[in-house]
Order: structure tokens, then C-alpha cells, then sequence
């Protein structure tokens, strides 16, 4: 996986791109956690030793990932049914597939939000993007 590095700039990068998502230490966890709205769906750092990207999916998605993937594997310290781990030292997962996955643990995560704040998230990231672009 050393060609496909993912550390926190990246995972950062690529949540910022979604509404409400944040990527932030967790200093008393030791780790790095992805949250949309305070609630994760994702968690990156060193779980039994190895370096691991944790992320929410569809228990039948994440079942069939275990199965093709010997690198994931059920996700650590979380529900095993509904969560997978990735050991991305030993892992022929592409970045883009990685960032997919993330993507999809975000919508989880994202849909079982109330309607009324899944609006306010997107209004909120509407207006942030519109002031950037026009810096």
C-alpha cells in the first residue's frame, strides 16, 4: 500500500468535499475520526498493532469485502456486522476504491440524520463553498 498512502491530510482532503463531514484527532482514542453531524463513520489509526482505516457499510457490502479482500477484515473495537476494517498496510485496495468506501459510510451515516439537519448541512456547505469561491 506504500504507493497509495492515506494518512489524515488525505482523508481530511476527501471529507471536506461533503456536507457536514469533518476529520479530526481523537487524542483520548489515539486515533483520527471522520463524523458527520458528531456521529462517525469512520476511524483511522493503529488498532492491534497495524494501521487501520474503520468504516461503516451494509452488513451484506461488508461481508462480501471480507470475504474478497483477506486486508479487511471485522471492523475493530466497533459492530462487526455493520462495521469493517481495513489493514492498510497489507491492502491491495486503491485509493479510489478506499475513498468509495468512505464515501459510502459518509451516506450511512449522512442518511440517518433528521431530514431537517441533512438540509441544514447541505444549505451550510452550499454558503461555505459559495464564500470561497469568491476569495
Amino acid at each position: 500500500m506504500s504507493d497509495h498512502i492515506i494518512d489524515e491530510a488525505w482523508l481530511t482532503d476527501l471529507v471536506a468535499a461533503w456536507p457536514g463531514a469533518e476529520a479530526a484527532e481523537k487524542p483520548e482514542w489515539e486515533t483520527f475520526v471522520l463524523t458527520v453531524a458528531g456521529k462517525i463513520f469512520g476511524i483511522f489509526g493503529v488498532g492491534s498493532g497495524e494501521l487501520l482505516l474503520t468504516l461503516k457499510g451494509d452488513p451484506l457490502d461488508n461481508e462480501a469485502l471480507r470475504q474478497t479482500y483477506p486486508e479487511v477484515v471485522p471492523g475493530y473495537h466497533v459492530n462487526k456486522k455493520h462495521w469493517i476494517s481495513v489493514r492498510l498496510a497489507d491492502s491491495t485496495l486503491s485509493r479510489d476504491h478506499l475513498a468509495e468506501l468512505t464515501e459510502e459510510s459518509y451516506a450511512l451515516v449522512f442518511a440517518s440524520l433528521t431530514k431537517k439537519l441533512q438540509a441544514e448541512l447541505r444549505e451550510t456547505h452550499r454558503m461555505n463553498r459559495l464564500t470561497r469561491e469568491e476569495k
